[in-house]
């Protein structure tokens, strides 16, 4: 079988740049473009009249979720989040004349609910119930984007101590004196292009033309927080210790990420920044006078410090009070972590995380009759046990397992026969037995969780740190009242009866509430170790950069999932790396949930939920968003293939619709043992650096 090597590429020379469309998954597109210039020109275009179109549509009705440079997402009645009327940070007035020419194009460019702008490349995700990717791809061939991009949104000033390690290095690269690349980094203005990485890890360009520096042979594997460094023509600060390639030239005390602010991210998209030396300081000790205010001034303004953003707790309790209910971590088994629909915040650099298998984590909700994003517990290859303190009503999705609960008294334990909801007594232990096929369960409890949230949502991020912290053994969680549906009379005496005379072996426990949803049987189409699972997919944006051959590896060869994958993504192994037509380093731009991406191995990586903002790497192909689901639940052990799905289908919004239509399994091999360990994606890091 040959695959050709076509995309659904378009030249665009009306507004003197060339436009190239290429299919990113089945919502999205990636357009490269000329240059840097090009795509943020192209960006503000974009938004520009995205948020005029959706200004004309109808006025938002909803809470917006946070995201980047100004970008407060709205959903209406029958649409997907797309942007408010406020124009983005650092775009022309006279872009607003933008809405009247692209009128025509409203709907397609309503339908836009996120922007990611890279170095040569444009991301656009949408919802596809509202628009095809051809009248996407049309509304936007039709925006002047001739248009200034004055970058003045905020004038940040940042103080600098130049004692990095490699100062010297760099000025023996350019052929200057240290103290000529001091004052050049410090002489010209730069501007954020784009936030990537790691979140509130801005790509800085516009400064000095000197400035075009080579990233370090090889990445040293800690880099402090607060590090200034150099790479390419891109001046950047490390947000957070973490490896890292880039000429290091520098540091600052300011912190780039602030969990307390309203906008963690201090620098957006847009903002202006300037460098000013500052000589080395004696460290203050805390609780002194002069400790107050030694980290900035007001020249050097923190995020708290900024006129337009207000200092307030980002993390947000749900609105519903606890009640005095809560569950007990007594094992939280391999891994344990908050999730739910996730974030909208890719422009400050954060990736949108969430349930790894959302349809059973919205199957877990549905059953105790929660609201669609309430939190729940994804837990990772079982293994848990979980006590009730007070009574709770509680389900569990996902992955088959064996489900029993045990009185206080320490009695004979009864089983959960599929997924149901059902009552935990006061004092109750559940145990979560080891999947028997798939890898992922979802505990949900009537009432929800009450845990932190931040920028609207409790997910955990376990790439970069953000959210709550994986459960851990002897932590107690919460319960609230949100949505709860008290059990009627009749209910009440059903479960009383439950912990009297009955034999538990062979009473089921029964749903306890009008509210929830009915029993369903376990998954019977989940991978497991051994057997081999079709995903299907989009080739593209990168896919051209292959030869023939190594696309037809791709689709023709079984893949193993290796014991090294987690949530970041699934590190696959085939007995033929794919092959490429060439070894062009690829300029950083946007990666999404789902992408295949190929490191220099040859070896692909499918990412997950909580995948790299931007990478460094080609992505040969993405899954279709059912697909996506399923790989959620692909333990290590297990095989995949990968098949070219049609065009994608425009009414297609399986994870979100509650139906399952995950790929049946393609053998009933017999189930292998595995050593299953979540470890760090080192990939992940290195791919932006």
């Amino acid at each position: 079988m040959i695959i050709g090597n076509k995309q659904s590429n378009g030249i665009d020379d009306a507004a003197d740049q060339r436009l190239r469309f290429l299919v990113c998954g089945d919502r999205g597109m990636l357009i490269e473009c000329d240059d840097l210039n090009a795509t943020l020109r192209l960006f503000a275009a974009v938004k520009a009249a995205a948020s005029a179109a959706e200004s004309s549509a109808c006025a938002p009705i909803t809470t917006p979720t946070q995201s980047a440079t100004g970008q407060s997402l709205h959903a209406r009645p029958g649409s997907s989040p797309t942007f408010d009327a406020d124009y983005p940070a650092g775009v022309s007035p006279n872009m607003k004349g933008i809405a009247a020419r692209a009128s025509h194009h409203a709907d397609a460019l309503s339908a836009i609910t996120e922007l990611i702008p890279a170095a040569r490349t444009l991301f656009i995700r949408f919802n596809p119930l509202l628009t095809t990717r051809a009248e996407l791809e049309t509304a936007v061939r039709g925006l002047d984007t001739r248009v200034d991009v004055a970058h003045a949104a905020h004038a940040i000033s940042i103080p600098v101590t130049y004692d990095g390690e490699d100062l010297a290095e760099v000025a023996d690269m350019l052929g200057l004196s240290s103290e000529a690349v001091i004052a050049r980094h410090c002489g010209t203005p730069w501007s954020v292009a784009f936030v990537g990485f790691a979140p509130g890890f801005a790509y800085l360009t516009g400064g000095d033309p000197c400035f075009d520096v080579p990233r370090r042979a090889t990445p040293r594997l800690s880099v402090p927080a607060g590090a200034v460094g150099l790479a390419g023509k891109f001046s950047g600060i490390y947000p957070r210790p973490s490896s890292g390639g880039w000429q290091l030239i520098g540091h600052t005390d300011v912190p780039m990420w602030d969990d307390s602010a309203k906008v963690p991210a201090l620098l957006q998209p847009g903002d202006t920044v300037r460098f000013a030396p500052v000589r080395p300081q004696t460290p203050i000790v805390s609780g002194s006078p002069a400790s107050a205010g030694a980290s900035a001034s007001a020249d050097f303004p923190t995020n708290a410090a900024s006129p337009d953003i207000a200092a307030s707790d980002t993390f947000q309790r749900n609105a519903a009070s606890p009640s005095t209910s809560a569950l007990i971590v007594l094992r939280p088994g391999i891994l344990a972590t908050f999730q739910d629909d996730g974030r909208n915040a890719a422009n400050m650099g954060v990736t949108g995380s969430g349930a790894a298998d959302p349809i059973a984590y919205h199957l877990a909700n549905a059953l105790v009759g929660n609201a669609p994003g309430t939190p729940a517990i994804e837990l990772t290859n079982g293994g848990a046990m979980i006590q009730a303190s007070g009574d709770a009503v509680v389900a569990v999705a996902g992955a088959p397992v064996d489900i029993t609960i045990t009185g206080r008294d320490g009695g004979r334990p009864f089983a959960i026969g599929g997924q149901e909801a059902f009552l935990l007594r006061d004092g109750e232990t559940m145990t979560i037995g080891t999947p028997t096929a798939g890898l992922r369960d979802y505990l949900a409890v009537m009432g929800g969780f009450d845990v932190p949230r931040m920028l609207g949502s409790a997910s955990t991020d376990t790439m970069s740190g953000i959210g709550p912290k994986p459960l851990h053994a002897g932590q107690t969680v919460p319960i609230g009242t949100g949505l709860r549906t008290e059990p009627t009379d009749g209910q009440r005496t059903t479960d009383d009866n439950r912990h009297r005379d009955a034999d538990p072996g062979t009473r089921r426990p029964s749903a306890v509430s009008a509210g929830v949803a009915p029993r369903e049987d376990w998954p019977s189409d989940l991978p497991s170790p051994g057997t081999t699972t079709t995903l299907e997919v989009t080739l593209g944006p990168r896919a051209d950069w292959f030869t023939d051959a190594g696309l037809n590896t791709l689709l023709e060869q079984e893949w193993l999932v290796t014991a090294q994958s987690n949530r970041v993504g699934l590190r696959l192994s085939g007995e033929v790396p794919l092959e490429r037509r060439d070894a062009v380093e690829l300029a950083s731009e946007a990666t999404v949930a789902g992408a295949v991406e190929v490191p220099t191995s040859g070896q692909p990586v499918i990412f997950l939920r909580d995948q790299p903002v931007t990478g460094g790497y080609p992505v040969v192909a993405v899954l279709t968003t059912a697909s996506l689901a399923m790989a959620g639940q692909l333990p290590p052990g297990a095989r995949v293939t990968f098949r070219v799905t049609a065009t994608p289908a425009r009414h297609h919004m399986a994870a979100t619709s509650g139906s399952d239509p995950r790929l049946a399994s393609q053998d009933d091999g017999a189930i292998a043992s595995h050593e299953f360990a979540e470890r760090t994606h080192e990939q992940a890091t290195e791919a932006s650096l």
